[in-house]
């Protein structure tokens, strides 16, 4: 079901860019699981949707960087850990801790890969070496 008439669609989601903003993404979503809504009010439209949206589109625009490898290993893990927390919404039943190891996961896959750009000097869209 398409959501593009509902009001609390987003027209232009923050989608990060870059390796770093993924890994910074992925901090909030580890402390907003399972249900990925925002408490303060001020993020109305933020939900396990638009979380998970964001972060898959991420690692779009990075894929190249990634690899194809990487990129499938990423897409995998993100849709394993939504489904369980999904399954999870209260945290009551552990699927929101398996959930969490897997986002962990996931935040080491791109601190590997800015790593070995940093070894290897591959400089990012701003000329500089900083893993992106």
């Amino acid at each position: 079901m398409s959501d593009a008439g509902h009001p609390y669609r987003n027209p232009n989601p923050y989608i990060p860019a870059t390796l770093s903003e993924i890994y910074d993404l992925l901090g909030s979503m580890i402390l907003g699981a399972p249900t990925f809504i925002d408490k303060t009010g001020y993020f109305v439209r933020q939900n396990i949707d638009t979380e998970f949206f964001s972060l898959t589109e991420g690692f779009g625009k990075v894929r190249k960087k990634l690899g194809e490898e990487r990129y499938a290993q990423l897409m995998d893990l993100a849709a394993r850990a939504k489904a369980l927390f999904a399954d999870d919404p209260d945290d009551t039943n552990g699927k929101t801790d398996q959930g969490r190891n897997l986002l962990f996961e996931i935040e080491n896959l791109i601190q590997a890969a800015r790593s070995r750009r940093v070894k290897a000097r591959l400089k990012d869209d701003e000329g500089k070496v900083s893993g992106d």
